[in-house]
């Protein structure tokens, strides 16, 4: 480990050097173009003011060029005019020994520069100047700032080796003691069981991962606290702590409930005595059992919904019977009063002394055509609604056939406008529905009772919310169409209910998540319906949503579905 950190200080050392020089030869660059263009402009600032004495011809600012040469460090300043002569010519300060040698060798270069002289938008002449570039003062207080800071980065990081190097070596000292530690910490934390150990005075010594996960408090922050004010939800059971220390006898607390996030969680709480090499204690082991009690009553709900399932279809069977005897004999009551061709109607008629085109005008005359027609139409009605029932209530878990999307929808929205929990509730027929389905839809292969289950959850979901929202219309826009590439159908159901929180659209498919009151909703529904989408159909269910603007649910299926032989060979490919 210390030669590994030597490697990488080395390699930081060699990083650093690179990038001082780089950074220097940068600045160099950088600075040297500024120092040049400031050169530049002070130049020209000299033409302007002896650009008005140039041309009156006037004796020239001398000292003013001389005062120039002495600031701008020019060895030599000369004015020529327009016709190449002379104006004026200045010497600058005698250099010193050392700028001469430093010139000499390069390092202060002597360099000319030159700039013309202008007067009203007019060249008059040109100033020159031997100017002396004394940069190199401000490089060398940057190499040696470089210097002193490589020097503080150099002894820090040898210090920084050194610490290392202390560490490692306690760290080889305690490592039998910390591995055992971690080997005991290891296994408590793999247990999903929420684990704390406390003292006879109810201070935490033990702290799980599970704990920390549930508590937000790592082990480090709780080691020696209170356990009733790290974890509150365990103070009421403290006089249970103390009893098992004392017996030494476990304590048990079976189904405790618990809010959390808004729902119902039910916990085991139990108390086991410990006692080691003398040290009392106790440990309190929290299993969540939430899941388990919800199972629990997914199974009974299961059984409501087989024997409510059941129930409706001996009741549809039972209403078939007499409405097949209605229908049949209101179109019979209907063929012998309108046919007045028939000789039975006649031989009838003649016995009693009337015609039949009397028994007919009479029939047209009160309407009872009329009634025996909607007699007939009301018994249609009823059948559908039976057919629905009994498709719907109908064990069809293997029963996979090809359905027409556009009818298979209408189908559903014929059976949830008779729901009775729709119409006990509000008349699902006072919402307005839009359907916008594309023209020559493939046929889809489902099961057909399924996605009628999952659908007319969907609408009892959404007419529930916009009644309960109070909006002035509420609407479903019920969209069907093909996606080609993907090669999948696309259902949507859009209301303009309240819409959706992000938190809620993130759990909306959740077993027994709902936002209806407790006793209203168990929510199931979303979830079955999603698990009848994603895992029987292999497609996949979606919601869009944002509060007040609707919910719009995204129902995708394969228009091929795959065989169950090569269902579970994909399942046994991805098991493996």
């Amino acid at each position: 480990m210390v030669l590994l950190i030597e490697d990488h200080i080395r390699l930081v050392f060699v990083l650093l050097l690179a990038l001082f020089i780089t950074g220097f030869l940068w600045f160099f660059t950088w600075y040297q173009d500024i120092v040049f263009k400031h050169a530049q402009e002070r130049l020209r600032d000299d033409a302007l003011v002896i650009a008005e004495s140039l041309w009156r011809y006037e004796p020239p600012p001398i000292a003013y060029l001389i005062l120039s040469a002495r600031s701008h460090s020019y060895r030599t300043v000369q004015v020529i005019d327009d016709s190449q002569k002379e104006y004026a010519a200045v010497k600058g300060p005698t250099p010193s020994f050392p700028d001469r040698l430093l010139a000499r060798v390069g390092v202060l270069p002597v360099v000319e520069l030159e700039e013309p002289v202008r007067y009203q938008s007019r060249t008059i002449g040109r100033i020159e100047v031997d100017w002396q570039n004394r940069a190199a003062f401000i490089y060398f207080y940057v190499i040696i700032c470089q210097i002193l800071l490589f020097a503080g980065l150099w002894f820090f990081l040898n210090l920084y080796l050194a610490k290392k190097t202390l560490e490692a070596r306690v760290k080889e000292r305690t490592a039998d003691l910390r591995e055992s530690q971690a080997r005991l910490q290891s296994i408590l934390d793999s247990m999903p069981s929420v684990l704390i150990g406390v003292d006879p005075a109810g201070n935490i010594t033990l702290w799980n991962r599970r704990a920390e996960q549930v508590s937000g408090f790592l082990t480090e922050e709780v080691l020696d606290h209170p356990l009733e004010k790290v974890y509150p939800r365990l103070a009421p059971r403290m006089d249970q702590v103390r009893e098992a220390i004392a017996t030494r006898r476990e304590k048990v607390s079976k189904k405790q409930v618990r809010m959390q996030d808004n729902r119902v969680c039910y916990e085991d709480i139990t108390v086991f005595p410990l006692v080691a090499n003398g040290v009392e204690g106790a440990v309190v082991r929290v299993d969540d059992i939430t899941d388990q009690i919800r199972m629990e009553e997914m199974m009974v709900q299961s059984e409501k919904m087989l024997s409510l399932g059941g129930l409706a279809a001996g009741m549809a069977h039972e209403i078939n019977n007499p409405l097949a005897g209605i229908i049949q004999t209101a179109n019979v009551m209907k063929v012998r009063l309108e046919d007045i061709d028939m000789a039975a109607n006649k031989r009838a008629a003649s016995d009693i002394g009337i015609c039949t085109e009397q028994v007919r005008a009479f029939m047209e005359k009160r309407g009872i055509f009329r009634m025996l027609e909607a007699i007939n139409e009301s018994g249609a009605r009823v059948a559908d609604i039976v057919d629905n029932m009994l498709s719907f209530a109908r064990k069809s878990d293997t029963i996979v056939s090809s359905h027409d999307p556009g009818k298979l929808m209408d189908s559903i929205l014929e059976l949830a406008a008779t729901d009775y929990d729709l119409k006990k509730q509000y008349d699902f027929k006072t919402i307005k529905i839009v359907k916008e389905y594309e023209k020559n839809l493939p046929m889809i292969p489902c099961e057909g009772a399924k996605v009628q289950q999952v659908i007319l959850n969907i609408l009892r979901n959404g007419a529930q919310a916009m009644v309960d929202a109070g909006g002035n219309q509420p609407c479903f826009i019920l969209r069907i169409s093909t996606e080609v590439d993907p090669g999948m159908l696309r259902m949507e159901i859009q209301d303009n209910g309240p819409g959706m929180t992000r938190e809620v659209r993130k759990r909306i498919f959740e077993p027994f998540f709902t936002t209806k009151p407790p006793g209203v909703g168990t929510g199931l529904g979303l979830s079955v319906s999603y698990f009848i989408i994603t895992e029987n159909h292999r497609g996949t269910m979606g919601v869009s949503s944002a509060p007040g603007k609707g919910a719009n649910f995204i129902i995708r299926l394969p228009l091929i579905l795959p065989s169950p032989e090569i269902r579970e060979t994909k399942e046994a490919g991805n098991d493996a």
